[in-house]
This record gives C-alpha cells, structure tokens and sequence, in this order.
C-alpha cells in the first residue's frame, strides 16, 4: 500500500488538507462568507446574474489560480485574496483564461459531439472526453503558474506529464474523486447554501496539490525562453 501511495505520489500531498486553514483561516472563512452572500444576492434573477458573471466567478477563479501559484513557488500558507486594484487585469484575465483552457480542453468532444448529433453514449466521444479530461489539469496548472496563455502549450503539458507520469496519474485521480464527491453533495435550496463550506475546502485543498505538483516536477529542466520560476517570472 505504502509503495503504491508513493509512486503515485500520494504521500507528498497529504499536508493539503490541511491547507484552507493554515496562517491565515479567516481568508478560507471570508471566502465562504462571500459565496453565502452572492446565494442571497442571486434572490434577484438579474442581480444574482450580475454579480456571478462580473464579480464571485472572476474572483474565485482568480482567487484558485493564485493559490496554484504561491503554493508552487513555496508559500505554504492559505493565499490572501487577489488584488482588486486592476479590476480587468487582476479578475476577468484569469477568468478568460480558465475559460480558454476549458475550450481548448474539451473542443474536441464538443465538435465530435456537435458533428454526431450529441451522440455522446459513443467509445469515440468517450475517448475524447478522456483526453479533455486528461488535458486540462496540466493547462490550467501551467496557466495559473505563468499567468500566460502559453501555459496551453501540449508541447509543455506533455513535458510536464513525462516527467512524473504517476504523479500526475495520482494528482488526476485525486481531482476526479474531489469532483465526485462536489457532486455527490446533498443538494438543493438549503443544501446548497449549507454545503458552501465542505465545496470550498474541497476546491482549496485540490488547488493546494496542484501548486506542489508544479512545485515538484514543472521546473525541473525547464528551458522555455521567458519560463516561470518559484522565485518569480523570469525577466524578459
């Protein structure tokens, strides 16, 4: 059990789950308080609307894509809030990009998917979801590090998964079993609003492997002209 938990690097994970609390626990309690608020605001159809797509998504995304960031450069502790100083640069950028590796992710099945009537129930469409599936952690990995576009490069994501494809395989695995059990939550009205909490700490801790993933394996023979380093971005 221990060699099996240790080629797929399941043990070098384990101080996430602690992670929503570490240093500095009212950011993790802040951030659930946030969500509660936007569930009473979304009482309104049109105001709910609003303050989704223009504030909590965009915040959020750029709130999980830092805690990538900071834990692959080392920072150990829970990430404070993004800056809200550049409202387009530090919000909606991050959020474009989430967006964009969502697409690049799974364009492929969507197409199949489009082009075969949404015949999804298909060995074919099925393959392309797993490799949608597959694809998107290491782009949204590496986008989140380098805050570039770049970051979609499968030239790059195939350098980062031959690296440590167990790893990777076990970092997959763990964001697929966080996803079922998000899903999995008892939902409706009530539920949803009660479950806030257990989705969020889900998401951190999942963000939290991510960032030690890049931390352990994306820097090593890194050679990419203008790469990202744990010490920062490399001056062009």
């Amino acid at each position: 059990m221990n060699e099996c938990s240790n080629i797929f690097g399941v043990s070098d994970y384990l101080s996430s789950l602690g992670y929503p609390f570490r240093g500095r626990p009212m950011v993790f309690v802040f951030s659930v308080i946030m969500v509660w608020g936007m569930f009473l605001a979304a009482r309104d159809v049109l105001i709910g609307w609003i303050a989704a797509f223009c504030f909590l998504l965009p915040f959020m995304c750029a709130f999980f894509m830092k805690m990538v960031r900071q834990s692959a450069m080392g920072e150990e502790d829970i990430c404070p809030f993004p800056e809200l100083d550049e409202w387009l640069d530090s919000l909606m950028l991050p959020f474009v990009r989430l967006v964009v590796c969502i697409i690049v992710s799974f364009l492929p099945f969507a197409v199949y998917a489009h082009t075969a009537a949404w015949a999804a129930d298909t060995p074919l469409a099925w393959l392309f979801l797993a490799a949608g599936v597959i694809y998107f952690p290491g782009v949204f990995m590496r986008t989140s590090v380098r805050e570039r576009f770049s970051g979609l490069s499968p030239v790059g994501w195939w350098g980062l998964v031959r690296r440590a494809p167990f790893s990777y395989a076990g970092l997959l695995g763990a964001i697929c079993a966080g996803g079922w059990i998000i899903l999995n939550l008892p939902s409706g009205p009530l539920m949803d609003f009660a479950m806030v909490p257990v989705k969020l700490y889900v998401a951190c801790v999942l963000m939290n492997m991510c960032g030690l993933f890049m931390l352990k394996h994306e820097f090593a023979g890194e050679e990419e002209v203008g790469s990202f380093s744990p010490s920062g971005p490399a001056a062009s």
